[in-house]
């Protein structure tokens, strides 16, 4: 199989509290991610690795500091149907 060429983008973990689940069975652990749209480019990549395992490796963006309520990384937001 040929090396393919590393994906990266910026992202950030939702606001929710299962952004970072935890099996109770020992089975490790699954995290989701917020990707804004200016990322949706290179992060679409992604699906052409489904059924491949991955190495991850994570580094803090310091310049995208999200903290509090106020993010730096945004996504759209759907708008609710009435």
């Amino acid at each position: 199989m040929a090396k393919r060429e590393p994906i990266s983008f910026r992202a950030s973990f939702p606001v929710i509290q299962s952004a970072i689940k935890v099996t109770g069975d020992g089975g490790g652990m699954r995290v989701q991610l917020d990707i804004p749209e200016s990322e949706m480019a290179e992060a679409v990549k992604l699906l052409g690795l489904r059924q491949i395992g991955l190495l991850v490796t994570v580094e803090a963006d310091e310049q995208e500091v999200i903290g509090g309520s106020a993010r730096t990384l945004k996504r759209s937001t759907a708008k609710r149907r009435e």
